[in-house]
């Protein structure tokens, strides 16, 4: 089942015309669609009137969504139609089971994806299939078709959002750490890279230490990188017992209060913690920060400043 779409296919289709005869001139700003666009839409309109739930519906879709990729009701449509044809067993063609559809459907929809990275109906089209319809879908199943478009797109937020919901729905992270270094050793700014190995880290056990050591390397070799001090921050407070760290961090922390504005506002909140209940240490940095290294955000620093003033 390849869905191809063939308009001989729908010769007893009476068409609902996107535009009836007249209108066009009533028009104040008339859409240029093109014959192919209104042929097809019209078609599709048709079907989905009278709620065809058909193979040669399945394939009109295909080529409604090529010309419009963004057109949510046509994805809504094409899932309905699939959702149905599940049922139909005698439309499985050569015994193939359920799974085998599913899987020309990823086929196709892989083939769609490479040339529309940046269409976001795909991924949550994606995920009702795996969520509703394919029970036996698999994590190695979806891992190259995220690999490539990350690969040609580091930060295609869709797709690491599509990844990390792929990680909770299979219950699998044990690669994703080395996944992510992949991508921040390419590119230490990776805010998505770093946000998806956050994820991870709130899912299952790693090891403390070797984080630790992780994330400290990585500051040391760009200090002024929010993406790492958010990291650190996470990290810190994902600890059993965060109190026995904060000596090592506000150490740690101190070496970059000059050149790091994020390193200044990592080692105020470390001083207004009640395990150093240094308020007016955090004070200056928080001064520091709203004066001099990041007035932009000066109201703020103001707030948290007045919040240590009257604690």
């Amino acid at each position: 089942m390849g869905f191809q779409y063939n308009i001989k296919d729908y010769d007893d289709v009476a068409v609902l015309p996107l535009v009836h005869d007249g209108e066009e001139d009533s028009e104040l700003c008339r859409i240029m669609y093109s014959e192919e666009y209104k042929q097809v839409m019209s078609l599709v309109r048709a079907l989905l009137t009278e709620n065809e739930l058909s193979i040669r519906a399945l394939n009109l879709t295909s080529k409604a969504i090529e010309l419009s990729p963004a057109f949510y009701s046509v994805w809504n449509y094409r899932y309905r139609i699939l959702e149905h044809l599940l049922q139909e067993e005698t439309l499985l063609q050569n015994g193939h089971d359920a799974s085998y559809l599913l899987n020309k459907e990823l086929d196709w929809l892989d083939e769609f994806t490479l040339n529309n990275p940046k269409n976001y109906q795909i991924w949550s089209y994606r995920q009702a299939l795996l969520t509703n319809l394919h029970h036996h879908a698999t994590f190695i199943r979806e891992q190259p078709i995220m690999e490539l478009m990350i690969d040609d797109d580091s930060k295609n937020y869709h797709v690491w959002s599509y990844r990390k919901w792929c990680c909770s729905h299979f219950r699998t992270y044990g690669h994703e750490l080395a996944f992510t270094e992949k991508y921040i050793d390419r590119d230490v700014y990776n805010n998505s890279a770093w946000s998806h190995r956050l994820s991870v880290l709130k899912q299952c056990d790693v090891d403390f230490d070797q984080e630790l050591g992780y994330i400290k390397g990585k500051i040391e070799y760009v200090p002024q990188n929010i993406s790492t001090w958010t990291y650190l921050r996470a990290l810190f407070e994902s600890h059993s017992t965060p109190a026995k760290l904060v000596d090592e961090l506000l150490i740690f922390t101190s070496q970059f209060l000059d050149e790091s504005s994020y390193a200044l506002e990592f080692f105020a909140y470390l001083n207004s913690l009640p395990e150093v209940n240094k308020p007016q240490t955090a004070i200056d940095a928080y001064t520091t920060l709203a004066t001099k290294a990041d007035p932009i955000r000066k109201n703020l620093w103001d707030h948290k400043i007045q919040l240590l003033q009257h604690s």
